[in-house]
């Protein structure tokens, strides 16, 4: 059992009131110290210098931010710290609608390349285990799919603009087959 001490010159109710919360955030901390296994797993190896460039979303989890987007794609490029930059971009509901367009960082955390840390606040962390896994990816470097370690979040990207509904279901597959969680990407319109 954890106790918690709280100043006795405080009164009885006031001290459980504080001692119950404290508890409960203790215990929440202790158990985010365990981390679960990863369900996703990386490609071997990343050429970072291929798989800089334009890359197109044909294909992800939305995030609330993400909603109505089309047209939305990726440019990654080296910054002088090393680091990668990352600017992505999009536009509301029509390819004439508002633009919608964030740059952020990404830091590499392991030797192979395929887990990152992306930020779009501050400087990215190069602690692993990264929020950006690049789980599978064509030899040409022409598509890849990116997830995390929990397979919760996913992202098809392309250089193509545009995907055939065959080869998007493929991605599909290999996704799954990667331990993503399908069931909540959805296309991106490319208009």
């Amino acid at each position: 059992m954890m106790r918690v001490l709280v100043p006795s010159s405080l009164s009885r109710p006031l001290r459980r009131a504080i001692a119950v919360p404290v508890a409960a955030l203790a215990v929440l901390g202790l158990a985010s110290c365990t981390m679960a296994p990863p369900i996703t797993t990386t490609v071997p190896s990343v050429d970072l210098n291929r798989y800089l460039g334009t890359w197109y979303e044909v294909g992800s989890v939305k995030q609330f931010f993400s909603v109505g987007l089309v047209n939305t794609m990726a440019q990654y490029s080296l910054n002088p710290s090393g680091t990668v930059r990352v600017e992505n971009s999009g536009r509301y509901f029509t390819a004439d609608g508002p633009e919608s367009r964030i740059v952020g960082a990404a830091a590499v955390v392991d030797p192979s390349n395929a887990r990152l840390n992306v930020t779009f606040a501050g400087t990215p962390s190069s602690a692993p285990p990264g929020n950006y896994w690049i789980v599978d990816l064509d030899p040409d470097y022409q598509w890849a799919i990116v997830s995390d370690p929990t397979g919760n979040s996913a992202f098809f990207l392309t250089r193509a603009r545009t995907v055939t509904p065959e080869f998007y279901d493929e991605l599909l597959a290999r996704a799954a087959a990667k331990g993503v969680k399908t069931s909540n990407i959805t296309p991106t319109p490319q208009l």
